[in-house]
């Protein structure tokens, strides 16, 4: 009875911690008002900052969804190493900056502080839905990823669709309770929790296949087996180096709506600069995981079901029940601590870039509304579309990353092109936008180059040229997002 209960007994208990934690997070911050709900009054460290991001990043595809990819496509799913450390070098220059005019002007979100550097409130709009829209469907992954937890942990007792709601509860509990600062909070339990059990799954998984802990070996292993499992376009063909290279690519010009938000709730300049040298170690929790799944394409050869599953699924005929319950833990922490960014800052974006300036909602009133908001998201919008289940989850994750890349070229506006124009970034990202949204569901990725970048390649010579043609912001506004001795030069006295 133990070994068949007890890692969803483990699992739910974690569950139950993380609401204890997350709800108790607030402290004695006044959750009715924006600034606190959303970005925490500003008063997270540099710990709680880089489990913040780290943990925040590492979401349920990296337990499910990357050794899924490893056990049936091979080495493509090493993309998920590579992006990432483009995404904390590209995060390293930008958030900086994002702290700076948040403290000093209160732009706490993405949308906002494009709507004021380019002087309009339909940007910021358009902004604040692209953005949304993008995080929400990224969320989905991470609530998918829960249901097929509970699901295998129960030995499908629990249905996908209850696991899911199970956990969108959990979340909406401390989340509504206690906003951004239950994130962070949690996210340092959870990201601990990741840690040491990704690294501890993997040394329990190589002794019982191989008698040993030797990587090596493995390989070996894996190459005697599937050696098509180490090439490009991988097991099944369908990863060609092109569509692999590209997907990295799009990671580059990927600034995602949370990073701005968790910026603006750092405590200065320098701890969100830290947080980025750090966060960068914190990744490392993936290798382990997608060493599992390469040992599960010679070690579980018979295995016939969901990909996703297959990591948790030979663990649960071959670990110990308690070490499977933690490993469930580990992968809800996984989920959980991707999911709660991603289901709280569309609602905040929403809220504060959307609904606000359509109606002129004041700011003492806007942070009883995005509470409401988030329930609105969670269980009408983000609970029924994971009830569909739409692909795999690495796919997903490709696809949003397509959509949120269009709204780089605005962020080079905000923080390094002065000249660039309200139209021109309204141009180029409703173009870009179009195309991305033609190159994944008319045409599939044409000529093997992911999506995202062909809404770049359009994205950007239209944001440049209508901006040449059109008329720049006025001083007074550049002069909050440039430092002086640029705009001197750029209006120097004659």
């Amino acid at each position: 009875m133990i070994q068949t209960w007890g890692p969803l007994v483990i699992t739910l208990c974690y569950t139950l911690v993380a609401c204890i934690l997350g709800f108790s997070a607030k402290g004695r911050l006044d959750m009715s008002k924006v600034e606190n709900w959303s970005s925490s009054g500003n008063t997270m460290g540099l710990i709680v900052m880089v489990f913040l991001t780290g943990a925040g990043n590492v979401s349920a595809y990296t337990f499910l969804g990357a050794p899924g990819w490893a056990y049936s496509k091979g080495v493509a799913a090493l993309y998920v190493v590579v992006y990432l450390g483009f995404i904390t070098y590209s995060s390293y220059l930008i958030s900086p900056r994002v702290n700076r005019v948040a403290g000093k002007y209160g732009y706490r979100t993405q949308a906002e502080g494009i709507g004021a550097r380019f002087e309009s409130k339909g940007l910021r709009m358009l902004c604040g839905i692209v953005g949304a829209l993008a995080v929400l469907g990224n969320s989905l992954v991470q609530i998918i990823g829960s249901g097929h937890i509970l699901n295998v942990m129960s030995n499908g007792t629990i249905p996908m669709w209850l696991g899911e709601l199970i956990i969108l509860c959990a979340i909406a509990f401390y989340v509504y309770n206690s906003g951004l600062r239950a994130i962070g909070w949690t996210n340092v339990m959870q990201g601990v929790l990741m840690l040491i059990l990704s690294i501890t799954v993997c040394l329990f998984v190589l002794y019982t296949v191989l008698g040993s802990f030797s990587v090596s070996e493995a390989f070996k292993r894996l190459m005697e087996v599937s050696p098509e499992h180490m090439t490009l376009p991988g097991a099944t063909g369908d990863f060609p180096p092109l569509f692999w290279t590209t997907s990295i690519i799009i990671s580059v010009f990927s600034f995602w709506p949370q990073f701005w938000v968790w910026a603006a709730g750092g405590k200065d300049e320098d701890t969100v600069r830290k947080q980025y040298t750090y966060v960068s170690l914190f990744y490392l929790v993936m290798i382990p995981m997608l060493i599992v799944g390469f040992i599960c394409v010679f070690a579980f050869e018979g295995y016939d079901g969901d990909t996703d599953k297959v990591a948790l699924s030979f663990c649960m005929q071959n670990l110990p029940w308690w070490m499977v319950g933690l490993l469930g833990a580990g992968i809800l922490a996984a989920a959980q601590s991707s999911a709660e960014p991603q289901l709280h800052t569309p609602a905040f974006t929403f809220t504060h870039d959307v609904i606000a300036p359509a109606r002129n909602i004041p700011a003492e009133k806007e942070g009883k509304i995005q509470r409401k908001v988030f329930l609105v998201i969670v269980f009408l919008v983000a609970y029924p579309l994971a009830l569909t289940n739409p692909a795999e989850l690495v796919y997903i994750l490709l696809v949003a990353y397509g959509f949120i890349g269009q709204l780089f070229p605005c962020m080079l506006g905000v923080f390094c092109w002065p000249r660039a124009t309200k139209a021109g970034a309204i141009a180029g990202l409703v173009a870009g936008v179009i195309v991305v949204a033609l190159c994944n569901f008319v045409w599939s990725n044409p000529c093997n180059i992911h999506a995202g970048i062909w809404g770049l390649m359009i994205n950007f010579p239209v944001f440049i040229i209508v901006s040449l043609c059109t008329e720049p912001a006025s001083e007074e506004t550049l002069r909050k997002f440039f430092p002086a001795y640029i705009m001197d030069m750029l209006y120097e006295k004659k």
